[in-house]
């Protein structure tokens, strides 16, 4: 296999809940940051193999969607909101409902398919559109996977790569 064929396109559908979201602008990323501590002991020079733990994982999946803007929307992408009659408002409580599974479908160039899944994902980006003249609004969902109580050291994100 040539090696051009195993390049990532970027081009790919993102599913909130299991659904589809319709158009994008910018795209969005999949990031896994860790805090990774070093075990120290005296006389060391420097890390020393064998004596790293990873403290915390963070799974995420950023999408950047450009057709979010009604009220039923923003309750399936938010968490905490509620929804009176096309009036959306602040709960200030995070139900269970709120955390889903987020996923990016794509593939690579020779046609093999990827999946991304985050698990348990909440969007822990604030509700913030810039709301400029001669511009559309771009809303930024910052999905972040969360462990169960039960699965805490079991991760919450996968990337499958097609046979």
């Amino acid at each position: 296999m040539a090696q051009a064929d195993k390049i990532l396109l970027g081009t790919g559908v993102f599913s909130v809940g299991g659904t589809a979201i319709g158009l994008t602008r910018g795209g969005g990323t999949f990031s896994l940051e860790r805090e990774i501590r070093h075990i120290d002991a005296d006389g060391d020079r420097g890390f020393v193999e064998g004596r790293q733990m990873i403290d915390k994982e963070f799974p995420k999946l950023v999408v950047n969607g450009l057709d979010l803007f009604t009220a039923a929307d923003l309750l399936k992408y938010y968490p905490a909101l509620s929804n009176t009659t096309g009036t959306v408002t602040g709960t200030l409580a995070i139900a269970a409902g709120d955390y889903v599974d987020v996923t990016w479908v794509g593939k690579t160039k020779d046609g093999k398919g990827v999946t991304i899944t985050v698990q348990n994902a909440l969007n822990l980006a604030n509700l913030e559109w810039g709301l400029e003249d001669k511009s559309e609004t771009v809303a930024t969902l910052e999905y972040t996977g969360h462990y169960t109580e039960a699965n805490r050291n079991t991760p919450c994100w996968s990337v499958v790569f097609a046979a």
